[in-house]
């Protein structure tokens, strides 16, 4: 478990590439479990209601395997997809669970501008660190550059937070 775990923080220091992952069903259903643990702690730790969290993280998670095996299928290259899929799973899980601290430090009280400014700088260092390691995921998935997976992992998030933010917002969303 330890090895699998070094495997994703290396992956997010892009230090290793997603087809160095086994293609596994069962390591893929392993990293979709974890992260939607990931989205509970989440959810406690910024005082949202815990259904809630897990389902967004659950829907996420939904569109992204699903978009990307629509994507993979597309450019002929579905046999990529259980790798890609875990890789991309596990990846932001990572950095889902390091993104506990600012949201910790966020609290409902924060007032001091000095720590809202470091949760700040906190969040845009995490957005950008999740695009640069979507993006280099991406490139040996679709072997494309890493400018152009970057690309294609800020559209996804564009995406992916309207259409879970516009589900979510009459439930009060995280």
């Amino acid at each position: 478990m330890r090895a699998i775990a070094y495997f994703f923080i290396d992956l997010c220091l892009l230090r290793r590439r997603p087809q160095d992952l086994p293609a596994s069903s069962a390591l893929l259903l392993l990293v979709v479990a974890a992260a939607l643990l990931g989205g509970a702690l989440l959810a406690l730790t910024a005082r949202a209601p815990l259904m809630l969290g897990v389902g967004q993280t659950a829907l996420d998670l939904l569109l992204m395997l699903g978009a990307l095996h629509l994507a993979l299928k597309l450019t002929s290259k579905p046999q990529r997809f259980l790798q890609t899929g875990t890789a991309l799973v596990g990846a932001d899980t990572v950095i889902g669970l390091v993104s506990l601290l600012p949201v910790g430090l966020a609290g409902p009280s924060i007032e001091e501008s000095q720590q809202l400014l470091l949760v700040a700088v906190l969040f845009m260092a995490l957005v950008a660190w999740s695009v640069v390691v979507a993006g280099h995921i991406l490139r040996h998935a679709f072997d494309i550059t890493l400018t152009q997976g970057a690309v294609v992992a800020v559209a996804f998030d564009i995406v992916s937070y309207v259409l879970i933010g516009g589900l979510t917002q009459s439930q009060g969303a995280v």
